[in-house]
């Protein structure tokens, strides 16, 4: 197949997932980024599934599954109630059918558009969308379908970095400031938390609450190996900035994380919503 979009481009590739050349890129990154928050969950779901009240006869919707791992963990959760998973990829969702093979009858997977939910009206009562309106065109027509299926008093779990507070150490200040500038704009609605709050009261939400937390990395883990590192190739590439400046940033990095100055922060938003 010939690549389109290159898995790089994180602003457009996202939703064009089967359309490159390896979509198993998108599913390794999804493994490597989240590896750690997975863990923590399946030790502790009560804990971080908390906000979402799961509990026995729920349905729940996780809206941009991905591979499907979050939605397994809270599958036994709501049984009997169904835990359904939909992704544009149906790469990805065929991988979330092989994981869930020997899970539960009450989990299954579905490739679905978040924009035409294949769901009635207030049909279900948990909506999970983690890291997905980010890589939407028309994020609020999402969130207006998400409301739309979410039954009365209904929960909406949103979870999104805000990608221009990511803060990096780099030797040359100025290259440092554009490169993370220029990563949020590789996103392609990198400061859309800023609005969701509001955006969720215009469309009938209430009981919005905001969750920051900072999440820091000291070492090159999965965040450079998938973020930093593809997204400083890809700005290469489109010429933003040099071969020059693109091979003297990963290099200082990595020299940085040789010697204990390797710094990366990032703020992650978790949003709760009550639908009605």
């Amino acid at each position: 197949m010939t690549e389109s979009v290159p898995t790089t481009n994180f602003s457009a590739s996202w939703i064009r997932v089967d359309q490159t050349s390896n979509p198993s890129f998108y599913s390794a990154l999804l493994d490597a980024t989240r590896a750690q928050g997975l863990d923590q969950a399946r030790r502790e779901p009560d804990t971080v599934f908390g906000p979402l009240d799961l509990r026995a006869g729920l349905r729940v919707l996780d809206v941009g599954c991905g591979t499907g791992d979050y939605l397994r963990i809270m599958a036994p959760l709501v049984a009997p109630g169904p835990a359904v998973g939909i992704d544009l990829s149906a790469t990805l969702i065929g991988l979330a059918r092989q994981r869930a093979a020997t899970d539960g009858a009450n989990v299954s997977f579905r490739v679905g558009d978040a924009y035409e939910l294949p769901f009635p009206d207030a049909s279900v009562d948990r909506v999970v969308a983690t890291q997905v309106l980010l890589h939407l065109a028309d994020p609020w027509r999402a969130v207006a379908e998400m409301r739309r299926v979410l039954a009365p008093a209904g929960l909406l779990s949103i979870g999104e970095w805000d990608w221009d507070s990511t803060c990096l150490a780099v030797t040359d200040r100025e290259l440092g400031r554009r490169f993370t500038h220029l990563l949020c704009d590789q996103m392609h609605n990198g400061l859309m938390v800023r609005e969701l709050p509001a955006q969720l009261a215009l469309h009938g939400f209430t009981r919005v609450a905001v969750t920051p937390q900072v999440k820091l990395s000291h070492e090159l883990d999965a965040a450079y190996e998938w973020l930093i590192e593809p997204v400083t190739h890809e700005l290469v590439r489109t010429g933003a900035i040099t071969s020059g400046e693109g091979a003297r940033l990963l290099d200082d990095l990595r020299e940085r994380a040789g010697t204990g100055r390797y710094f990366l922060a990032r703020t992650y938003y978790s949003v709760i919503a009550t639908c009605g």
